[in-house]
This record gives structure tokens, sequence and C-alpha cells, in this order.
């Protein structure tokens, strides 16, 4: 089982910052993790994290550990990377089908809360505070499958923007063959990616198994969870985007579930 949160800005030097909230229940037992990742344009990054918090969620507000959501703004602080960021929406929630998919009794969801904001606000990094401005998006996954029984083997998911245009995309292929695709561009749903996208000129950000990542903690606990889970492979890129002929940015990965069976 897992209840995820995943926030971004795209900022107009080309930096990139991640934001992901994430709860999963082991054996009974729900275990909270928190990291924040900044990537600036000359290939270096900033990184911080926090571990064992609850995650409490109501109507506008969400807290887990040093992470704050509440309303249009955004707040966190880990011990390297602090940052508090108004997201002023310009495009309302997308759903693509509810759940995303189901499977014996079990189902995913996925909610774009965000699709398309502008953000602004402040960072501050090795003792620098940073104004910066950009664009947004947060999405927030969730499922009540076994996390040895998540029927995935391939996802690939995106967003971008370019100018008044944005668009996001997702598509899932599950372990008995079944693909499942949608999209949303300019708050119109879309069956797929939309035609109109290119992206080209991929900045990798983070590739390698999602167990090993270092901001998850996860120590000992590794050699279960990459049986548990599969053992995901995530590789996620900055791009440069082209939307309905406007340029832009973009952020996009593939995850693979090595080791799941059909």
């Amino acid at each position: 089982m897992l209840d995820k949160y995943y926030i971004d800005a795209l900022l107009d030097d080309g930096s990139v910052l991640l934001v992901y909230i994430g709860k999963i229940v082991l054996a009974g037992v729900a275990l909270a993790r928190v990291s924040t990742e900044l990537f600036l344009p000359d290939g270096s990054r900033i990184g911080g994290s926090a571990l064992g918090m609850r995650l409490v969620r109501r109507p506008g507000f969400m807290q887990c550990g040093p992470v704050e959501l509440r309303g249009e703004q955004l707040r966190f602080a880990t011990r390297t990377l602090r940052g508090e960021l108004t997201y002023r929406a310009r495009a309302a929630p997308w759903t693509a089908r509810v759940p995303f998919f189901a499977r014996g009794g079990h189902a995913l969801h996925w909610d774009v809360e965000l699709p398309d904001a502008d953000v602004q606000g402040q960072l501050h990094v090795a003792g620098r505070t940073l104004q910066i401005a950009g664009r947004g998006y947060r999405d927030r996954v969730w499922f009540d499958f076994p996390l040895a029984r998540l029927p995935l083997r391939q996802l690939h998911w995106g967003r971008a923007y370019a100018g008044s245009h944005a668009s996001t995309w997702t598509r899932a292929e599950l372990a008995d063959g079944a693909l499942i695709e949608a999209g949303w561009q300019d708050g119109e749903s879309l069956p797929g990616v939309p035609p109109a996208l290119e992206l080209t000129q991929d900045r990798t950000l983070v590739h390698g198994p999602v167990i090993d990542l270092e901001a998850l903690h996860l120590g000992p606990l590794r050699p279960l969870l990459r049986w548990t889970t599969h053992d995901p492979v995530q590789h996620k890129w900055a791009a440069a985007a082209r939307l309905a002929g406007v340029a832009g940015r973009a952020v996009h990965e593939v995850v693979t579930w090595k080791l799941a069976g059909p």
C-alpha cells in the first residue's frame, strides 16, 4: 500500500525542483519519507530528506514532517534545502479515470491536483536565499495493492509547459499485458501523449533502482523492499519541449518493474 505526492517546479533559470512525500505500509507498519531535490543548470544537485513522520491530510491541507501544503502555499525545511513557494493554479484539477486501474479487488488512483501553476517564492540553499519563479505541477498516486502484488511492468509519465500551454500524460503497461494511456492538454482530456508535443535535449536527473535512492534511507530494509516492490528502476529527465508550436520545458520519466511476473 502506498500514498505518494509528487510536486515539481520548472524554474525560469533552467533549474528543476522536485518534492516527494510518501507513505508505504509494509507488514502492517507505516513508513513515511520526504525528499527535496534541486537540480541546477550546471548539473549539480542539492538534496534534502526526512523520515519517520505521520502524513496528515484534510481539505486544503497536508503535512508530512517538514513539508506542509496549505492552500496555495508549499513550505518545506530539510537540513540542506528550505523553501516557501506559492503555486497559483492556471487550470482545474484533472483525473483521467476513476480508478486509474483495478485488479483483483484492489485499485490504483492518479489525481492531478495541479496540472499547471505559476510558482514564485524563495529557496534557501547553503546560506543563500534565492528568489525563484517558474511553472509548477502536483499529483497524488495512491493504491491499496499489497506491494508484492502491484501489477505494473512499466510506467511512462511526463508533463510540459510552453507559453500559455501545458500538458501531462501517462502510459501504463500492466503485468497481464493491458495498456492504459491518458493525457491532458490545456484543460482537455486526451487518449495519450499530446500529438503536438516534441521533447529534445534530455538531461538526466535521476537514474537507478528506486530502492537505492539515498533520500529514502531504507538501509537494511532494501533487500526486503527490492523483492516486495519488484525492484523498480526509474529514469527521469528534464527536457526542452515544444507544445502547440511554442518553446517550453518538460520533465518526464520511465519506471520499469524488472521482476514483475505475468
